[in-house]
């Protein structure tokens, strides 16, 4: 077949392809639920004080921020026998191995401040270099082996529900292994290698069975010339391309901001609910609960199609917010405190599924405004947003919890011999006084500042992606574009 003659309407849906990209995806949304667990793994597991291993973790936010954008120009300027994102899939090999490493770190050799440096390496290690080249590569990936619309959306989607029942799995246990074994490394390093052996396996699977379409063929379903894609982008004419793409800059924003709210809803409720709420193993119950969530998987495709995939995001936004309001009126509730994470999840569902089929029509938008031909990129400027935002989480809590005393509560716990926090509260005041610097008000003082990362950021984070979402027309641009340029609105070539 002559490569002038394909046509994105003829392409099939491939079950081969959605079952790699399925593992993939689970294995890198693992290890990111993984990392975001080093503040709280660093401040009850070893005893390091908040502040300090948020210092780390912002030094590793700051080299993560310079890789990027080089790692998407040298997946652009890739061109293997295998293609071009495909080939960095396997950096997910390394990824887990040092991600492990974090976490079998030999307290009993080290001080407190060589911890910090020997985690704030690794995760480094971990996040900057490899996290970026396997989730760049991922987004890469699937936009050059799945070109129809309706197959990608339908694909996201399977990955949805793959996803969401492995990292539901993980946030359930999690808490439940962190109560049994009393917050010790041991449970932390038992999880971290049986997800890691997962991860790893998860990439060789994804590397053999997701192959790309030629540049070619590319070009002949998109309707432009093979040469220019070809063509190496440099960093300087992709950042100005960058600035007159509206709605990729809009989307970075929202990405990075309920990536805050996702890692620190997660991180936080483990605070909360053994804190605040008193009981850490109601949060595995509460998590648990968003199984009822499932059915939502099944109408994502349909729903997108009638009413836009950005649209469809936006009003999950809506009962995000209204999910974090029930949970301040009415706190001490179960019922309402397993509402309210059914509804902040509900975004994440969406998110999981179908948010990089925005980002690709971002790239597409891109290339008719500005004639730049990048893909690498665009997903390195969104992925660094959502690494930032989990890196940042861990710091925006440590901090928190900093200014708030709660460093005197765990000081209270190691220093007086007490197996976990449940022990020193059932003493109530007296207890508090006794055993922690401050007494009862730094208790409250903690419990307030715990409150305020788990319900009032994630209000305020998630108010402000419902505002840019009102101004974000990007799908109705787009379909006036493609018309512009010779095609169908669905972006297949006329007849």
């Amino acid at each position: 077949m002559e490569t002038t003659q394909l046509n994105i309407a003829d392409e099939k849906f491939s079950k081969k392809k959605t079952l790699g990209f399925a593992l993939l995806r689970l294995g890198n949304i693992l290890a990111g639920l993984m990392i975001g667990e080093v503040t709280y793994f660093a401040t009850n597991s070893l005893g390091i004080a908040a502040a300090a291993i948020s210092i780390g973790v912002a030094i590793k936010t700051a080299i993560d921020a310079l890789t990027d954008l080089v790692m998407g120009t040298i997946v652009d300027s890739t061109h293997t026998r295998w293609g071009k994102a495909r080939p960095w899939i396997l950096a997910a090999i390394p990824m887990w191995i040092t991600l492990i490493l974090i976490f079998i770190a030999p307290r009993a050799l080290m001080s407190d401040m060589g911890l910090v440096v020997y985690i704030t390496v690794f995760a480094t290690m971990h996040s900057a270099i490899f996290s970026t080249m396997t989730n760049i590569a991922y987004e890469t990936n699937i936009k050059r082996s799945i070109v129809k619309e309706e197959n990608r959306i339908k694909t996201l989607t399977i990955i949805g529900v793959v996803y969401a029942i492995g990292s539901l799995g993980l946030q359930v246990a999690l808490p439940a292994i962190i109560d049994v074994f009393h917050g010790s490394q041991q449970g932390f390093v038992i999880l971290v290698l049986i997800v890691g052996v997962f991860g790893i396996v998860a990439s060789l699977i994804s590397f053999m069975i997701c192959k790309e379409y030629t540049e070619e063929e590319l070009a002949s379903f998109g309707g432009y010339d093979a040469k220019e894609a070809i063509e190496k982008v440099p960093i300087g004419t992709f950042l100005k391309s960058v600035l007159k793409n509206k709605y990729l800059m809009m989307y970075t924003v929202i990405n990075f901001l309920y990536m805050l709210v996702m890692m620190s809803s997660f991180t936080t409720g483990q605070y909360y609910f053994q804190y605040v709420y008193g009981d850490l193993s109601v949060f595995s119950i509460v998590m648990a609960l968003s199984v009822v969530e499932m059915p939502v998987f099944f109408f994502i495709p349909k729903l997108c199609k009638k009413f836009g995939t950005a649209k469809v995001v936006q009003t999950s936004i809506v009962f995000a917010m209204i999910g974090v309001v029930l949970r301040l009126i009415m706190p001490s509730l179960l019922l309402i405190q397993m509402i309210g994470y059914l509804f902040v999840s509900l975004p994440n569902i969406l998110v999981a599924c179908v948010g990089s089929q925005i980002n690709y029509e971002c790239m597409e938008y891109g290339r008719y405004k500005t004639g730049v031909i990048a893909e690498a990129m665009y997903s390195s400027f969104v992925s660094f947003a959502q690494k930032m935002a989990t890196s940042l989480s861990s710091v925006i809590i440590g901090l928190i919890l900093s200014l708030t005393s709660f460093d005197y509560l765990t000081k209270g716990v190691v220093d007086n011999g007490f197996d976990d926090w449940a022990e020193l509260a059932a003493l109530g005041e007296a207890g508090f006084n006794k055993y922690i610097e401050g007494g009862v008000d730094a208790v409250n003082s903690a419990m307030a500042g715990i409150n305020f990362a788990f319900n009032w950021m994630p209000l305020i984070f998630l108010g402000i992606c419902e505002i840019l979402f009102a101004f974000f027309n990007l799908e109705k641009d787009l379909k006036k574009l493609r018309v512009e340029n010779g095609l169908n609105e669905d972006g297949s070539q006329k007849n």
